[in-house]
């Protein structure tokens, strides 16, 4: 290889390197349930990615639509993915079946608790939420400035981000971010915490390293859980069931 030609691949290679952008929903709600739809067609719970692809008349998983979708519906909170089979969770499921009398209020706050979901999305709720959103070509800016989205992907991570906001129904006029308060309206109740959905291949945090996590209740209440963050599945599934001892303990005095 020419010295010149050497160069040429270092620079394309340093270029792609600064390319890199931070995890952000590349797809938003609306075309993400219909994704998990499909999942749900074929099976529900360990689908072959084979098997998806196939559905979708794709020949790769590397396709940009298909790679963009599986990732957003992860970060929504909609599928889970582990050692190429696919899963829907309990959210996806409640969408697809809701269980209340209500559907289009249980619809709305599942729709709502998924848009709190990503991890970029919950940053920049805390920051805007009851405040007017800037305008596209700034918020823009703004995520590439200070959330390491990268330039070439801010526009389409803004928009997104926007049209995610309408199709959960908290963008109020001038364009006011209403999460928590469309969501008390809807519940009676303040938004849960939300804790990070990785994406595949992330790396955990270290072993013995703890998250605080303090949760809004009804009333004006709140309680703090702390876990482990090497937290099994089935840990959770522990927790779960000993704060509904608690209730039903709570209920008979």
């Amino acid at each position: 290889m020419s010295e010149e030609k050497s160069e040429e691949a270092i620079t394309k290679t340093t270029k792609k390197a600064r390319e890199k952008s931070a995890q952000y929903p590349s797809y938003d709600l609306s075309p993400c349930i219909e994704f998990v739809r499909v999942v749900d067609k074929l099976g529900r719970n360990q689908v072959a990615e084979g098997s998806l692809l196939s559905e979708l008349r794709l020949k790769s998983s590397n396709t940009k639509s298909y790679k963009g979708k599986l990732s957003s519906s992860r970060q929504f909170g909609l599928l889970d993915s582990k050692a190429g089979l696919l899963s829907i969770t309990e959210r996806a499921n409640l969408v697809l079946y809701p269980t209340e009398e209500k559907k289009d209020v249980q619809f709305k706050k599942l729709i709502i608790e998924a848009f709190r979901s990503p991890a970029l999305y919950q940053k920049l709720i805390n920051r805007f939420d009851g405040k007017g959103i800037p305008k596209l070509e700034t918020l823009a800016n703004i995520l590439m400035n200070e959330y390491k989205i990268a330039k070439a992907v801010k526009n389409s991570a803004a928009k997104v981000f926007v049209s995610s906001a309408k199709f959960a129904g908290v963008l109020g006029d001038n364009n006011v971010l209403q999460v928590g308060q469309t969501y008390e309206a809807i519940t009676g109740e303040a938004p849960p915490a939300e804790t990070e959905i990785p994406e595949t291949g992330q790396k955990p945090p270290p072993m013995g390293q703890v998250h605080s996590l303090k949760l809004a209740l009804s009333s004006g209440k709140s309680a703090t859980i702390t876990v482990p963050s090497d937290i099994t599945r089935a840990d959770v599934e522990r927790l779960k069931s000993m704060l509904e001892l608690l209730a039903v303990e709570e209920g008979t005095e």
